[in-house]
């Protein structure tokens, strides 16, 4: 005899796996060291050049950003296509405020008397 599904019942192609609470909290615990590392940086900035002070900031942030998006929002074990669709977009965005930034951090370069 044939064993057949009950209509409506899909296989996903993903396999999403589940985590235990431990691991979230290692989770949890590697992004409070990034915390901790990016208050260090803000301390003592002097030690760093404005520009390499920017770069690690902006480098710390987009790792807790990646760390949260993809653990805590579950988005590592999902279809690639929604990862596309968050990461694309993420980019786009950060690439923009880091060019505005830039631009007006030096009024000079879009002719703006300072």
């Amino acid at each position: 005899m044939a064993n057949h599904e009950p209509t409506g019942v899909h296989h996903e192609d993903h396999h999403h796996t589940e985590h235990s609470t431990g691991f979230y909290w290692k989770v949890g615990a590697v992004l409070a060291v990034v915390t901790a590392v990016e208050v260090a940086a803000f301390v003592y900035q002097d030690i760093f050049g404005h520009v390499l002070f920017l770069i690690l900031l902006f480098a710390l942030m987009f790792a807790k950003g990646v760390g949260v998006v993809m653990y805590f929002m579950h988005l590592k074990g999902d279809f690639k296509i929604f990862q596309f669709v968050f990461i694309v977009p993420f980019t786009i965005a950060v690439s923009f405020v880091l060019g505005m930034l830039t631009l007006l951090g030096h009024p000079d370069v879009i002719g703006i008397a300072g």
